[in-house]
């Protein structure tokens, strides 16, 4: 046999091995990878990319690395067909590479530098003829920029290097062998199976996959490289048939006993699968209905159906490295026919004729899903997208009118929004909801009575209202808003249940979140925030569900520790030196302090373990410095602080900020914008650690005196309290300063409205942007929604001289004085 394939059959037998024969298949737009931990004679780690219809394949001994000083040896090995991504288990003695093998990691990869004009396979095939590979890997593990670098050794042809290039997602130290937690499965082959005893061999135990969402697009759109489905206005919901058929919703709750029927048509399916779907009801002109679908209880007339559009899990593998017409193909195959199970199918390429349709007949909206999109559980991706035909809120329920004619139970919610802090009426909205809901929603409503409205001033009704404090949260639908900011043709749809069960003392179990081993927290129950009723446990989740994204804005940085152990309302203390207190496991670092006159020993926030160990001693944000401990002499970032006096309105901080980008865009200088979440706009220029503070510092003076100059009634340079103008903003430059701390991106301030410092782009600074927009309570579902648009600070950089000279030239560049 000859090809690209001969060595690696040549070296099996494959009525011995369970290994895949395999063949050369054609590759998609998305090339895939795979990292497998192969313990044979010796351990190593097989680094598998695909090209050509093939794995190029790397035996690496001691494994990756995301240590960007770590240089791993990576043996070059026989090409393995791409069937060996989704590739685990035992090759059994006397064959080729005997020993255990699972999946380290898998996901997508691409090149750094892509020269359009060339085909990415191509591409990679020149630069490995080369001898040197730059690519960025997209894994549950590996992350950011790498490259394979031949060694020049004519008695090893071999021998290559795999480097990680030092960006946002390098750690050091690094060791494979203490992340064996198994990632999302590789693709796979399309297999059956009609026996449902295979063993479980992916990452999630039976119940506990999480939905892929999907993110917002107001306009609809038609692309050849674009499927499109319908918006069911229903329950999201997993069916995990590996085993016992559970059912769990988005939240991960399961709806077994709300659904029996489902249940026990979705034991009759034959083949071993994770499904994903809505479940709906429809009404009597076939069209969904969330209302019936509210009201429907097992011995009702009405059934409920399992509208299924994607597939997760099938035979033995994970699918979710497969693309979405991939996974279609076989749901569509593997799905049996039932009356309550059915296929949800799609159309290709016609969004914008879809939507119309789906407006037609008062449909949700719709949904579009690129062709080869791959899935990712729980993740908010812009590879699935949301089209609504309706505008949709949440809206707490301010109370209720007395019911006139026709109506038995209320007459319409009365309903309001938090604005600028306060808490301001909406509105009245008297539609959308069933009889059944009608008794259910006053029977909820009766036990929050009371006799003040929760809004001030008291405002006018269509009725006669009936107060309650605001503790349930609905969603409504409406066409547009008002010039008033009321909702205009608003209709009920949904009373939030997870905020509802919040608020009925359920709060532990529904914000638990797995901590890190051999962390011990402490009253978990205190609270931290008073008028949030926001406790130190769920301080601690909300970290830990947005680790991902947080860290790599801590990691490496000194941290000074602002506590308060008794919540916001209690006295808080500064503290630098941990040397005392900090355990035997944390990674710290010590500097001489020049002031103290002694070394200092600062905790590095590296990992989830540490972040929440300082939540439990009452670290409400995180304060780093703008340098990491390998450069520690030179800033990775410029740090522009705009903060408002006592006299000044957050709109007179967003011109402030405005008036910074006209300047920053002359110098043609990148700039990334975030609140402070307190009352301030932090403006952050990357730097690269090319630059000492010195010329940092001094860069960001210069850029202030131009600011002030451009705002002179508005702003100040000046830093005394006692001698600062309580209407003009302080221009603070001298955050740039060796050993200065600043609250780190998407932390949590200790502020009544338990804010997060959160990045925004230019074109959010408007009048409607508030510092309080970003709260514990919101905050995950904007950053899952938009990714770390504030990563770029942390891998880009500014040429300051060619800055300065552009600034110059423009005659903007004020005379040092």
């Amino acid at each position: 046999m000859s090809g690209p394939l001969s060595k690696y059959h040549d070296k099996r037998n494959f009525d011995s091995t369970p290994e895949p024969k395999g063949s050369i298949e054609k590759s998609g737009k998305h090339l895939r990878f795979v990292v497998q931990r192969h313990k044979a004679s010796r351990l190593h780690y097989d680094l598998r990319l695909e090209a050509g219809g093939v794995l190029m394949s790397w035996a690496v001994p001691k494994g990756p690395s995301l240590d960007p000083s770590d240089k791993r040896l990576a043996i070059r090995t026989e090409d393995h067909p791409i069937q060996y991504l989704s590739f685990e288990g035992k090759i059994p003695k006397g064959n080729y590479g005997a020993g255990e093998m699972d999946i380290w990691d898998a996901g997508t990869y691409r090149l750094i530098e892509p020269n359009e004009n060339v085909l990415a396979e191509d591409q990679i095939k020149a630069e490995i003829d080369s001898g040197s590979l730059k690519f960025v890997l997209e894994g549950a593990k590996l992350k950011g920029e790498f490259a394979l670098v031949r060694l020049k050794d004519p008695k090893q042809d071999n021998a290559w290097l795999l480097i990680k290039h030092k960006d946002a997602h390098a750690v050091t130290p690094y060791d494979s062998e203490d992340h064996l937690s198994k990632p999302s499965q590789a693709p796979l082959q399309k297999t059956k199976s009609n026996t449902k005893n295979e063993s479980l061999t992916d990452e999630n135990a039976p119940g506990t996959f999480k939905p892929m969402l999907a993110e917002v697009k107001k306009d609809a759109f038609s692309h050849s490289d674009w499927a499109f489905e319908i918006k069911w206005d229903g329950y999201r919901a997993i069916a995990d048939l590996r085993g016992e058929p559970i059912i769990t919703s988005r939240n991960g709750h399961s709806l077994n006993q709300k659904y029996p029927k489902l249940l026990s048509a979705l034991s009759s399916q034959t083949h071993t699968m994770v499904l994903d779907g809505e479940i709906i009801a429809y009404n009597k002109d076939g069209l969904p209905d969330f209302g019936i679908l509210q009201s429907v209880e097992q011995d009702t007339k009405h059934s409920v159906y399992y509208q299924v559009f994607d597939l997760l899990y099938l035979n033995g593998h994970s699918t979710l490295n497969l693309s979405y017409l991939q996974r279609k193909e076989l749901l569509k195959d593997a799905l049996d026919a039932h009356p309550l199970i059915q296929y949800h199918d799609h159309v290709l390429e016609k969004g914008k004729e879809f939507f119309s349709l789906a407006k037609q007949k008062n449909l949700e909206g719709i949904i579009a899903k690129h062709t080869d999109s791959l899935y990712s559980p729980g993740q908010r991706t812009g590879q699935w997208l949301k089209i609504k035909t309706n505008e949709t809120t949440d809206v707490y329920i301010l109370g209720y009118t007395k019911p006139g004619a026709g109506r038995q139970h209320f007459g319409s919610l009365l309903i309001g929004q938090f604005r600028e802090g306060t808490m301001e009426f909406m509105g009245h909205v008297g539609t959308g909801f069933s009889s059944s809901q009608q008794k259910d929603l006053k029977e909820k409503m009766e036990a929050l009575a009371q006799n003040e409205p929760p809004v001030d001033p008291a405002p006018k009704t269509n009725g006669t209202p009936v107060w309650i404090k605001p503790k349930l949260l609905a969603e409504i639908k409406y066409t547009e808003r008002t010039k008033d900011n009321k909702f205009r043709h608003p209709v009920f749809i949904r009373i939030r249940e997870e905020f509802d069960t919040l608020h009925r003392g359920e709060v532990k179990q529904k914000k638990r979140v797995p901590l890190p081993k051999g962390i011990k927290i402490t009253n978990p129950s205190k609270v931290y925030f008073p008028e949030k009723a926001v406790t130190k446990s769920d301080l601690i989740a909300f970290y830990q569900s947005i680790s991902s994204y947080i860290l790599p804005h801590l990691v490496q940085r000194p941290q000074s520790l602002n506590r308060y152990p008794n919540g916001i309302n209690g006295l808080n203390f500064y503290q630098k030196d941990t040397a005392d207190f900090a355990p035997p496991w944390m990674e710290t670092a010590r500097f001489y302090s020049e002031s103290a006159e002694k070394e200092i020993e600062y905790i590095l926030c590296n990992n989830i373990k540490t972040m929440a160990y300082l939540n439990n001693l009452g670290c409400i944000d995180f304060n780093v410095w703008t340098s990491k401990l390998e450069t520690i002499d030179n800033p990775d970032y410029l740090v522009l602080d705009l903060d408002p006096s006592e006299g000044n309105s957050f709109q007179d901080v967003i011109e402030t900020a405005l008036a910074v980008k006209e300047i920053l865009d002359l110098g043609e200088i990148q700039g990334y914008c975030k609140t402070s979440g307190s009352s301030g706009i932090h403006i952050y220029i990357p730097m690269g650690a090319e630059y000492n503070f010195d010329h940092v510092r001094h860069f960001a003076h210069v850029l202030m005196k131009m600011v002030q100059k451009k705002l002179p009634t508005l702003t100040t340079l000046q830093r005394s309290l006692s001698k600062r103008d309580r209407n003009k903003i302080y221009l603070d430059y001298l955050q740039n300063r060796k050993g200065q701390t600043l609250s780190s991106v998407y932390s949590v301030r200790p502020n009544a409205h338990a804010s997060v410092s959160m990045p925004v782009d230019w074109q959010e600074l408007t009048g409607e942007l508030r510092p309080q927009d970003f709260t514990i309570e919101n905050a995950k579902e904007r950053i899952e929604k938009r990714g770390d648009i504030f990563l770029p600070v942390l891998s880009q950089s500014t040429d300051i001289l060619v800055a300065l000279e552009k600034l110059s030239g423009n005659g903007n560049t004020p005379e040092n004085k």
